[in-house]
């Protein structure tokens, strides 16, 4: 054990890193200067020797106002951050109407940090219960939730986790078998969309959807797949319980994504996205309710799903 100044200095590094994971952290060093580029233009001023110039613009108190509620929203992340749907939507909305009230959004420099601030607090999502840093998780002394490789049950075999083991856990491989996915909530993290592909699937030749994301968060999931010998394996999470599945990245072959697209969790918008029918805009986030995907393969990937129950029909 590393005592002294370097041992507390370390110490101290740690707590301020388990409380930065606690909260969206990022989000509000982006509204932070955002308010002060809004609100200091129309104030600011400068001295040359004996001279003093005050640049007097538009949008005085309003830029006052907007940098002051940037600040509040900042601060509410780092404090509150249950409500960071509630800050992260007031952000995105202040910083838009800073473009006609306050020089341009501070010379647009304010508003573009805003907006990256707001979309970084709505697509935060809290670590599960226990969950340890990254580079610490999913160790093989994990009890807290069981890691169940997702496709080697769609290869035909199927996965048994003995009540009396801890956890179990397997790196995803190609299937080579189509398999559903339906989920109350589904939420993409570093999502990029690689256009329209092709794989094999039963001996024949079929278009995909071709996706990578950094996370997967999945609520009340329920995945379906037919297996080899004719029979349906069925992994099943508790209603409300969020599976994660990580990787770096995880590659998703798809052939149709259908359910509610969330955005600014205010509007919702139905889509149906199939090769024929690509998505026309992928954003880096992107959140679905009521969702149903129909998957090829799945690579790179480690689904954690917690109190999975496996039956084969």
């Amino acid at each position: 054990m590393i005592s002294g100044p370097l041992g507390r200095i370390k110490a101290g590094w740690r707590t301020f890193r388990g409380w930065r994971r606690q909260r969206p952290f990022g989000a509000g060093m982006f509204l932070l200067p955002a308010s002060v580029v809004i609100g200091l233009p129309p104030y600011a001023s400068f001295r040359l020797g004996d001279l003093v110039l005050s640049i007097r613009t538009i949008g005085g108190a309003s830029a006052l106002l907007i940098a002051a509620l940037l600040l509040i929203c900042a601060v509410s992340l780092w404090s509150r951050p249950q409500y960071r749907v509630a800050a992260g939507v007031t952000a995105l909305l202040v910083s838009l109407i800073a473009l006609v009230s306050s020089n341009l959004g501070g010379f647009l420099v304010g508003t573009v940090l805003g907006l990256i601030g707001g979309a970084l607090a709505l697509s935060w999502t809290p670590p599960a219960a226990g969950e340890r840093d990254r580079d610490q998780e999913d160790g093989p002394g994990s009890s807290r939730t069981r890691a169940i490789g997702i496709t080697a049950l769609f290869v035909g075999a199927l996965v048994v986790v003995p009540a009396a083991s801890p956890s179990a856990s397997t790196t995803a491989a190609p299937s080579g078998r189509v398999w559903v996915l339906t989920a109350s909530v589904l939420r993409l993290t570093g999502l990029q969309y690689h256009g329209v592909g092709t794989t094999r699937v039963g001996g024949a030749t079929v278009e995909v959807l071709k996706f990578t994301a950094s996370r997967i968060d999945i609520t009340s999931l329920v995945q379906v797949s037919e297996l080899i010998d004719g029979h349906l394996g069925k992994i099943t999470a508790p209603p409300g319980s969020v599976s994660t599945a990580t990787g770096h990245p995880i590659e998703l072959l798809t052939l149709r994504l259908k359910g509610t697209l969330s955005l600014l969790g205010l509007i919702g918008l139905p889509v149906d996205f199939t090769p024929a029918r690509p998505p026309p805009l992928v954003l880096p986030s992107l959140t679905f309710t009521d969702v149903t995907v129909v998957n090829t393969d799945l690579k790179h990937a480690r689904l954690a799903i917690p109190d999975a129950k496996i039956t084969v029909t």
